[in-house]
């Protein structure tokens, strides 16, 4: 499904990942535990160490493609620090397995690019999409609930995904909202009488919020724990409707790097087995309800 109206926001983001944060592993910003210095003590996650010698001391290099609230952001105590669910969870996944982790930025749209040619090892949690998979493996462990961002007040009164008929979405260059929810519900309003649903399309979530922020986008499709954190930090914004997503979301890895997909899988089963994971997932906000047993794809 082609739109009639594509409004393209380009970003002064460059496409090569720029060198980024490397101080948030060396600090901890949740008070959960299991914490990372449990789980490098721990029996199963020495013996993983074991299993993977070639991990042990190297610094994974984790690539971000914009910030997500509740998944990874700037700290506001210490904008060095990354902090988030992804960050809690790739303490913990680096310490069970004796490496480290530093962080690049860039733009969303090349973040797999940059992953399956080995310029960073690793994602943040993503939408694992068959589109996706064509590109790149996940360790997956999370179901998805999209939320929404709204102005203040609802001034457009979008209560439900069946009142985005003639509105403007804001959605990054190729999520699954712009790939997938938008255009099917876009060809639903069509098929009714109704208008098309338009999309602004942007590089990264910072972009989107600063679309519904100024009015080119009336909103914002995201993640419901992203939605919630970012309407939280920002009292021109609200959380609006929740939408069920058939769908889970992983940390992407180079389909060849098979030893790290591999460790990462094992590491993710202890998290998830000594009850982290869930514990993570309320004080981050997606919700503990969110786990899934952990899997791979790709």
């Amino acid at each position: 499904m082609k739109f009639a109206r594509i409004a393209i926001l380009i970003s002064g983001i460059t496409g090569t990942l720029l060198a980024g944060l490397s101080s948030a592993h060396a600090a901890s910003t949740d008070p959960i535990t299991p914490t990372a210095s449990d789980f490098a003590a721990m029996a199963q996650c020495k013996a993983l160490q074991t299993k993977y010698p070639s991990l042990k001391g190297k610094d994974l290099v984790v690539g971000l493609g914009g910030y997500t609230k509740g998944f990874e952001a700037p700290s506001e105590k210490d904008p060095s620090i990354i902090e988030g669910l992804d960050p809690s969870l790739f303490e913990r996944i680096s310490s069970c397995l004796g490496a480290k982790h530093s962080y690049q930025t860039g733009s969303f749209n090349v973040l797999l690019t940059s992953i399956s040619s080995g310029r960073a090892d690793i994602g943040p949690m993503l939408y694992v999409t068959d589109e996706r998979l064509k590109q790149i493996a996940f360790v997956a462990s999370m179901q998805v609930q999209d939320g929404s961002i709204l102005a203040k007040g609802n001034p457009k009164k979008i209560t439900t995904v069946d009142d985005l008929c003639g509105k403007t979405v804001a959605a990054a260059a190729g999520s699954y909202e712009a790939n997938k929810l938008v255009p099917e519900q876009s060809a639903k309003c069509t098929a009714a009488g109704k208008p098309e649903v338009s999309m602004l399309m942007v590089q990264n979530t910072d972009n989107s919020i600063q679309a519904v922020k100024s009015g080119r986008a009336d909103i914002y499709l995201t993640e419901a724990g992203s939605a919630i954190a970012i309407a939280k930090a920002d009292k021109t914004l609200e959380s609006g409707f929740t939408v069920d997503l058939p769908i889970m979301v992983g940390f992407p890895i180079a389909k060849d790097n098979t030893t790290l997909r591999s460790a990462v899988m094992d590491a993710m089963k202890v998290i998830q087995e000594s009850g982290a994971q869930k514990k993570l997932l309320d004080y981050w906000g997606q919700g503990s309800a969110a786990e899934r047993p952990v899997v791979a794809r790709g």
